[in-house]
């Protein structure tokens, strides 16, 4: 990604963005004062983004960590697709795991059930073990003790924290102090931190993408907008709607230039699909495979596990 220097912004919204950084103005303002300039008809997202790379992307460590870097890069520009291996044992959690790389997943999700039931220092070994070469992610839901929770994860061979923005600005700190020790001691395996902005309680889709702003500042590498399975559970019309479309294209808009934005939440592929030609490229498959009726298919075989994700994955990738 290109660093700006300051002259080639107007000096408007570069007195505008020093205001923020020095604290004299707060985020809402310079988002709002950063609506009424472009720079050669950018976005304030794609403003933002060219501007951060001075102030903030040495906080972030990805310029001393190359591996992370070039993954992040891949994350943000690229098609991924990851699935959530959301089953309850060790053994299923395998086999839908292998199903899906087989089908061609980019990332395994080793899902909040799973590591709950059998326990991180299980689990991320185990599948560390059986999947040498694969990006490991573990959706461990934290609310707080951020760094303790992280470190457990990196130390088993875990590629990705994923905990919730809901914890906020001090957990967010705490996972990325842990990612950044791992990366200091190993700089084979890239490490990175997501934040997941659980849909609709953290909504509607301005107050989400403040959060993802707020989550990078902090330093995660990352975002996602999850619609709560609990909510789209007792409301249909969640999924039906397009509401987790309108809430992750707008966080996309104000971050998708600096960061991957993902998606998460019981897509079907034509839900995806939307989305990837609105320009999002990171996408998580559920227990439904893609499908549109929110059904969980875990206990498929592993044969027509692999057929839906890879209908999945080319449905989408030909958007």
């Amino acid at each position: 990604m290109e660093r700006k220097k300051p002259s080639d912004f107007p000096q408007k919204p570069l007195d505008l963005f020093s205001e923020y950084r020095h604290g004299h103005i707060d985020r809402r303002s310079f988002l709002d004062g950063a609506r009424r300039f472009t720079v050669s008809g950018a976005t304030v997202g794609a403003v933002f983004e060219m501007m951060r790379p001075n102030y903030v992307w040495a906080q972030r460590g990805e310029e001393t960590h190359p591996v992370s870097a070039r993954l992040l890069d891949q994350l943000r520009t690229r098609f991924t697709f990851q699935i959530s291996v959301d089953v309850a044992t060790l053994q299923q959690g395998l086999a839908v795991a292998t199903a899906a790389l087989a089908g061609g997943v980019n990332i395994v999700e080793m899902g909040t059930p799973l590591l709950k039931n059998e326990g991180v220092s299980n689990v991320v070994p185990a599948f560390r073990r059986q999947f040498p070469k694969a990006l490991l992610l573990a959706d461990m839901k934290t609310m707080d003790g951020g760094g303790s929770e992280a470190r457990s994860v990196y130390a088993g061979g875990g590629n990705i924290v994923d905990f919730l923005a809901l914890a906020g600005v001090d957990t967010a700190k705490g996972v990325c102090a842990a990612r950044d020790q791992f990366r200091r001691t190993g700089p084979e395996l890239p490490r990175l931190a997501f934040a997941d902005i659980m849909v609709p309680h953290q909504g509607p889709a301005a107050q989400a993408a403040e959060v993802a702003l707020r989550m990078l500042e902090a330093g995660v590498d990352a975002v996602g907008v999850h619609l709560q399975s609990d909510a789209r559970n007792a409301d249909r019309k969640l999924i039906e709607s397009d509401y987790l479309g309108d809430v992750a294209r707008a966080v996309f808009a104000l971050v998708g230039k600096a960061a991957p934005v993902q998606v998460v939440g019981g897509l079907s592929g034509a839900q995806a699909k939307r989305l990837a030609r609105a320009g999002l490229r990171a996408f998580v498959i559920s227990g439904n495979l893609g499908q549109p009726d929110g059904v969980a298919r875990y206990n498929l075989p592993p044969a027509q596990i692999e057929r839906f994700i890879a209908g999945f994955i080319a449905e989408v990738s030909s958007a």
